[in-house]
C-alpha cells in the first residue's frame, strides 16, 4: 500500500513537471506582398503579432535588430531605387518608426509606447516626491541615432486626491530627473 501511494505521488510530480507550457519567442511574420513599400510615402507598416506579452515594448530596437530582415525589403524594392526607407512597427501599446538608408543601415528611430512598466529607479523617485499620488498613465518616448538611444523620457500622469499632475522623467546616461509640467 505504501509503495502504491509513493508511485502515485511520483507519477503526479512527473506529470505536472512535464505539463508545463513552454512559450516560444516572438517572431515577426511577413507575407511576401507585405514587404513592398507604399510608392507614395516610401513607408512599410508591419503589425507586431506578439505571442509573449510585452516583448516588443521592453526593447523595440533589439527586437527589430534580431527579428527584422531589412535586406529582404531592399531586395523586394530594388526596382524602385529609393534613397531611404521608413519602416513602421506597430503593436497594441505603441509604435516604432525606423528610418533606414539605401544600404539598409538604421539612420534614426522614434518610439512611443503608452502604459508601460516604469523602471524601478523612476518609480522610487516618484514615490519619494509624491507619496500619496497614484500613477494614472504614462508614455515612454525615445529617439535614437543609429542603434543607440539618443534621448529617452517618460511622461507620467499622477492623481493625488482631486489634483492631477503631469511629470516628465528624463532618463539620460542612467540618471533620472523629475521635471514638473
Amino acid at each position: 500500500m505504501k509503495n502504491l501511494i509513493l508511485v502515485l505521488l511520483l507519477f503526479g510530480f512527473i506529470g505536472t513537471g512535464h505539463s508545463q507550457i513552454l512559450l516560444k519567442e516572438t517572431k515577426l511574420e511577413y507575407r511576401p506582398e507585405s514587404m513592398k513599400l507604399d510608392p507614395v510615402s516610401n513607408t512599410l507598416t508591419i503589425k507586431i503579432a506578439e505571442k509573449n506579452y510585452g516583448e516588443f515594448e521592453k526593447n523595440p530596437l533589439a527586437f527589430v535588430k534580431n527579428g527584422f530582415d531589412i535586406q529582404r525589403v531592399l531586395k523586394d524594392n530594388e526596382k524602385e531605387d529609393y534613397d531611404s526607407y521608413q519602416v513602421s512597427f506597430k503593436s497594441t501599446k505603441g509604435h516604432l518608426l525606423a528610418n533606414f538608408d539605401k544600404d539598409g543601415e538604421l539612420v534614426s528611430s522614434f518610439q512611443k509606447f503608452k502604459n508601460v512598466r516604469l523602471p524601478e529607479d523612476a518609480r522610487m523617485k516618484i514615490l519619494q516626491q509624491y507619496r500619496d499620488a497614484v500613477v494614472v498613465g504614462n508614455k515612454h518616448i525615445a529617439v535614437s541615432k543609429g542603434w543607440d538611444i539618443h534621448k529617452e523620457f517618460y511622461k507620467v500622469k499622477l492623481r493625488d486626491g482631486d489634483k492631477t499632475r503631469r511629470v516628465k522623467i528624463n532618463k539620460e546616461q542612467g540618471a533620472i530627473t523629475l521635471v514638473g509640467l
